[in-house]
C-alpha cells in the first residue's frame, strides 16, 4: 500500500514508526490542491532598467527621469503599454487604484503565463531622492531584471545592491539593422552563483536577434525560465521548503483536530 511504499523509498525521511492516519475529507484535497497551485507560477513581474550610455553605478541608472526613444521603441515591441488605474489583470504588485506607482506599465502573455514589467522610468521619479527608493522597492524586489544599456561601456551586476535580484539581462540595441532593415539587439546574461545554468533557450552566438516575433518570443521565454532557476538556488529554495513544510503541517494539525488526534506527534 501507499504508507509502506512511502516508508521503504523513504527511509530518511519518514521513520518506520510514524504512524499514517487516513482522512476522508474533501476539503483537505481542497487545500492540498491549493498549496501545489500556488507553487505552479503562471505569473511573472520582471524588472526592467534603463542604462545611459557611461552609467555605471545603480543610482544614476534608477535616477533616469525618462526613457529614450531607443528605450520606448524596446518597450512598444516587448510588451503593450497598460494604464493602470482600473486595471483588472494580472499587477505584478503595482497600484491600480491611486496611481501611486505611476499611470502606465508594460503588460504581456506568453501562452498561458501573464507578465507584468516594472519600468524604471515609468515608476514615479522624486527630484529630492537621489537613490529612488520607491523604483528599488520594485526592482528590487525581482528575481529577474533586464538592462536595457546604450552605449558602449560595460554593465557589471555587481553594482546592483540587490540580494533578490539573481539574473541579469542585459539588451542593446545594435547601431546597424539586419538586411531587412529590422532593428537588432544584442542580449546577454549575467547570474548570481548557485543560478545553475544554461537555462533555455541558449543563446547563440553571436547572441543578436533582429526585432521580430521569433526574438519576443525567445526573450520572454527565457526571462520566464531564467525566474525557474533561480528559485531553485540555495537562497531561495531554503526558504521555499521552510514555507511549504509549515503549510503542511498547519494542515495536518487542522484536519487531526478534526479527527480527535490532538495527540498525534508529527
Amino acid at each position: 500500500d501507499v504508507p509502506k511504499a512511502i516508508k521503504l523509498h523513504f527511509p530518511d525521511v519518514v521513520p518506520a514508526s510514524l504512524k499514517f492516519v487516513p482522512i476522508k475529507d474533501d476539503e483537505l484535497d481542497k487545500q492540498l490542491l491549493d498549496i501545489e497551485q500556488k507553487n505552479c507560477n503562471l505569473n511573472y513581474k520582471f524588472g526592467i532598467l534603463y542604462c545611459k550610455d557611461n552609467q555605471i553605478e545603480e543610482n544614476d541608472m534608477f535616477g533616469n527621469a525618462e526613457g529614450s526613444e531607443t528605450l520606448n521603441e524596446f518597450l512598444d515591441f516587448i510588451g503593450q503599454r497598460v494604464v493602470l488605474e482600473g486595471w483588472q489583470k494580472y499587477r505584478g504588485g503595482l497600484d491600480v487604484r491611486n496611481n501611486s506607482t505611476g499611470t502606465h506599465s508594460v503588460y504581456t502573455t506568453l501562452k498561458d503565463f501573464e507578465i507584468m514589467f516594472h519600468v524604471s522610468t515609468l515608476l514615479p521619479f522624486y527630484p529630492a531622492d537621489p537613490q529612488q527608493l520607491e523604483r528599488k522597492r520594485h526592482l528590487g524586489n525581482d528575481v529577474v531584471v533586464l538592462i536595457f544599456k546604450e552605449g558602449s561601456h560595460k554593465f557589471s551586476p555587481d553594482v546592483i545592491r540587490s540580494e533578490f535580484n539573481h539574473v541579469f539581462f542585459v539588451v542593446q540595441k545594435e547601431d546597424q539593422p539586419d538586411e531587412n532593415g529590422l532593428t537588432r539587439y544584442r542580449v546577454e546574461v549575467s547570474c548570481k552563483d548557485g543560478v545553475k545554468r544554461p537555462f533555455r533557450p541558449l543563446l547563440p552566438s553571436p547572441p543578436v536577434f533582429s526585432k521580430n516575433e521569433y526574438f519576443r518570443n525567445f526573450l520572454l521565454t527565457k526571462l520566464c525560465n531564467s525566474e525557474k532557476a533561480a528559485l531553485h538556488s540555495p537562497h531561495f529554495e531554503v526558504k521555499l521548503q521552510r514555507t511549504r513544510q509549515m503549510l503542511l503541517n498547519n494542515l495536518a494539525k487542522t484536519f487531526m483536530k478534526r479527527k480527535d488526534l490532538e495527540g498525534f506527534n508529527l
